[in-house]
């Protein structure tokens, strides 16, 4: 039943990606006379202020191509901006329309400013209770020599921790893509991985306390790669199909257990086959983005969704299936002013079936309180904040989980120089994260069999030529030790 519920999701994004485009939406084109006096000609795209990238880079961009007959007041006009930003090449982009050589004609100015192209995704470092030190990085480049390629790869290193049978750890990756290849709908993509992982479990203790000494490690190492494509849906979303192949060898102990407060043991799944398994997957996804701005919004949203199944009749080891989701809205909250906004975050993520413990939902990818993950290393013991004393503190690995949260965002400054922009924000929300066998065989009433909690940040972000940094309360907490 679960895998029928998402094959159903799967087709119904299959069908909007491969249904017919409606006819009205082509009507201006192929029935425009010079005769129809609401329909203009776009004699021509003309694209200014950029350096490094090529021309034919934003005019593919641009759903009016010249040389269409196109109504004055097509929606696509408002839509080249915000697709000419979604590029992440430009940190301004203006559109104009100016009278053209005849009457009836016009020409679609288009002037962009450059920002930077070389990213940094992620910085990565910081000490915990359980790993002294770790040190990493991520970086991208957006815009290979002006291609439009984009590559990049990241790297991380975590010194060997207090926990038993613990080892240092490390992983790199390589991601290659290509939005439009030879400027058409369809895009290809790439990535490798490598991993070699020493994650701690834990085997004593309160559920609370973090403390090196109630946990035990096991190692293991992941070497894959992931190959897709994509296709260019409409102006403002996408459709993506990915293969995924992936040689886990894993040295588990033989039964791993954890010893309650009270004396009795409790068995402990690691999810992960011991010796060496193979992960296949396939998975299809589906983006929206109507952002004005994709690194410091002020309205518009964003809908991502992405469905995998894993299967032994792929090459697998492991039958599984996940379906990930969220959706963002940013509302200004002065009609003329952007200064105050207010946003909306849902996430949400289902796992089904014997989905290897890197795949399944972890409480850092929900509640921000906690250290995240390293490039898929877990560098923390650290156990979440009980706040509602609903067992928030019980699950690291789950099968169901998500988060709401709001977001008041005060618009601080904006600039032409290295650092682009900045924003304060507050945000007040709620994550929860567990397993289906947990609230079915439950002691205590549903309500507080959930394990729910609060989400809290605030901080500023910082939009620069290289990417964009978080200085936020949450971000502190993840990088010392608790």
């Amino acid at each position: 039943m679960h895998m029928r519920c998402l094959a159903i999701v799967l087709g119904l994004l299959l069908g909007l990606a491969f249904a017919p485009t409606p006819a009205a939406a082509d009507a201006p084109t192929r029935s425009a006379t010079k005769k129809d006096e609401s329909l203009v000609l776009v004699e021509r795209v003309d694209i200014a202020g950029n350096v490094s990238t090529a021309t034919r880079l934003v005019k593919r961009a641009i759903a009016i191509k010249e040389g269409t007959w196109v109504r004055i007041d097509d929606p696509r006009f408002r839509q080249i901006r915000y697709k000419v930003l979604a590029l992440g090449y430009f940190r301004t982009v203006n559109v104009k329309l100016a009278k053209g050589s005849k009457r009836g004609h016009i020409i679609v100015k288009v002037a962009v400013k450059e920002r930077g192209t070389i990213v940094l995704n992620h910085l990565l470092f910081g000490t915990s209770r359980a790993t002294p030190w770790w040190a990493g990085i991520d970086l991208s480049e957006r815009n290979f020599i002006g291609s439009g390629i984009s590559v990049g790869g990241g790297f991380v290193y975590a010194a060997e921790g207090p926990i038993n049978n613990a080892t240092n750890q490390y992983a790199f990756g390589l991601h290659i893509g290509d939005p439009s290849i030879l400027g058409s709908r369809y895009g290809a993509h790439g990535r490798f991985l490598y991993t070699d992982a020493s994650e701690p479990f834990r085997i004593a203790g309160e559920l609370s306390d973090g403390a090196p000494d109630n946990f035990d490690s096991f190692s293991y190492t992941r070497t894959g790669a992931v190959a897709g494509m994509s296709m260019i849906l409409t102006t403002l979303s996408q459709l993506t199909i990915d293969a995924r192949v992936e040689r886990v060898r894993a040295t588990t102990p033989d039964l791993p257990v954890r010893m309650r407060p009270d004396g009795t043991n409790e068995a402990i799944d690691l999810h992960l086959q011991p010796g060496v398994s193979r992960v296949v997957t396939m998975a299809l996804g589906f983006e929206r983005d109507t952002r004005a701005d994709p690194v410091l919004p002020y309205n518009g949203n964003k809908v991502a969704v992405l469905g995998e199944v894993g299967a032994r009749w792929l090459g697998g080891d492991y039958d599984f299936a996940t379906l990930l989701a969220k959706y963002q809205h940013w509302w200004p909250l002065r009609s003329g002013s952007i200064r105050h906004v207010l946003s909306l975050h849902l996430t949400g993520g289902l796992i089904l079936g014997d989905a290897p413990r890197f795949d399944r939902l972890h409480v850092a990818d929900l509640n921000r309180l906690i250290t995240p993950r390293a490039l898929g290393l877990v560098v923390s013991t650290a156990a979440t904040p009980n706040v509602f004393n609903t067992n928030a503190d019980k699950t690291t690995y789950g099968e169901v989980g998500g988060a709401f949260e709001v977001q008041y965002t005060y618009r601080l400054f904006r600039s032409r120089k290295h650092v682009y922009g900045g924003d304060l924000f507050f945000g007040l929300g709620l994550w929860a994260l567990g397993n289906r066998d947990d609230v079915r065989a439950r002691d205590r009433s549903l309500p507080r069999s959930i394990p729910v909690d609060l989400l809290i940040d605030a901080g500023l972000r910082l939009d620069t030529e290289i990417g964009i940094f978080e200085l936020t309360f949450a971000n502190a907490l993840g990088r010392i030790p608790l």
